[in-house]
């Protein structure tokens, strides 16, 4: 019976890394050919960046009140709503400051999705509750390394040549808008450790 499950198991687990696999991906095509998916590629994956970095963030205290099993499930709920309108101001500031709205929404349907699965989850709440900080400590040292490996290494800029960075429209200055292909290269490390962690775990991540 378990040799007979165990295809099914590896076919299980690799489905559950492909989202990450598939935006690691993008994110490599993008480095190579900034204009591939259309003259918002590079803005779009620092927005991505920036937004993942709100969800890590998120994820520990969302996933400490679900499993608050001594806190009635109202007061969780409202908690829940309260953490939502304080990252809601952060994301709006994001939003604002690279002129778009769909992370508002992209963010909110994450969140929600991850909220009505750990509270409709059948399975043992210790064990998921385990499971879930784990996976958050792991998106946190993946998500830091990650940055910081972007920051660091001496990465090629492949396609993000000096040259094509004016053609962005990128705004302001710093790093990742100087040197758009750290920030990208950061997302991509991200988005290969989480699949990888994830086939690992032979569950996907509920964050990313």
């Amino acid at each position: 019976m378990s040799q007979a499950a165990s295809p099914i198991a590896r076919i299980a687990r690799l489905l559950g890394t492909l989202p990450d696999l598939l935006t690691a991906a993008a994110c490599i095509v993008v480095w190579i050919s900034p204009f591939a998916f259309g003259t918002d590629g590079v803005k779009t994956v620092m927005l991505m960046l920036l937004m993942e970095f709100l969800l890590v963030h998120g994820t520990g205290f969302f996933t400490a009140i679900a499993f608050a099993d001594t806190v009635a499930k109202y007061k969780r709920l409202l908690l829940m709503a309260g953490l939502l309108c304080f990252y809601a101001l952060f994301l709006m500031a994001i939003c604002a400051l690279f002129d778009a709205t769909w992370p508002v929404w992209i963010f909110l349907w994450l969140v929600l999705s991850k909220v009505a699965w750990i509270f409709l989850s059948s399975r043992d709440r210790a064990q998921e509750a385990r499971q879930q900080l784990q996976a958050w400590a792991f998106s946190t040292v993946a998500y830091l390394g990650s940055v910081f490996a972007g920051l660091l290494l001496p990465l090629p800029q492949l396609g993000l040549t000096d040259a094509v960075i004016p053609q962005l429209g990128m705004s302001g200055s710093g790093l990742w808008v100087d040197h758009p292909h750290t920030a990208v290269a950061s997302l991509a490390m991200y988005y290969l450790a989480s699949a990888w962690f994830k086939w690992l775990a032979g569950r996907p991540l509920a964050s990313a």
